[in-house]
């Protein structure tokens, strides 16, 4: 795994702040971009951790559920209105991951991770390569 930076904002504006440096990844649980750093198919130079933005909650109102991006996926599988209006949601989250992952990963990131698919995690296929050509982060 290639050295990287770690930064914890405080507040959101600091989280956005350094958005302006190059090959930067911002994460929650991590445990979909560790999987990738180890690998090499992920390089960042700086990982910020955005656990302490406001960013974890669960509300409900007029007949909706609203998600943070750092909800776990236990909390959310495990929240008693989704348990019994979205019982599908809960479902899913359950056998989508182990225990252990679903105590660590957050919706947000997984809804924005990378395939699994073994081809597209392998550097050496084309299919990766031309997200490192056009700067572009899937």
């Amino acid at each position: 795994m290639n050295p990287f930076a770690y930064a914890r904002p405080k507040d959101a504006r600091d989280a956005m702040a350094l958005s302006a440096a190059p090959n930067i990844r911002y994460i929650a649980g991590g445990t979909n971009i560790l999987d990738l750093m180890k690998i090499a198919v992920e390089t960042p130079e700086v990982l910020v951790d955005i656990n302490a933005l406001p960013l974890s909650g669960i509300e409900v109102a007029d007949g909706a559920v609203r998600v943070g991006a750092l909800v776990r996926m236990s909390d959310l599988a495990e929240h008693p209105v989704v348990r019994e209006s979205l019982p599908l949601v809960a479902i899913a989250l359950e056998q989508s991951a182990s225990p252990q992952l679903r105590n660590m990963a957050s919706i947000g990131g997984n809804l924005l991770q990378r395939t699994r698919c073994p081809y597209f995690r392998d550097v050496a296929t084309a299919c990766n390569n031309w997200f490192q050509e056009a700067d572009v982060t899937p």
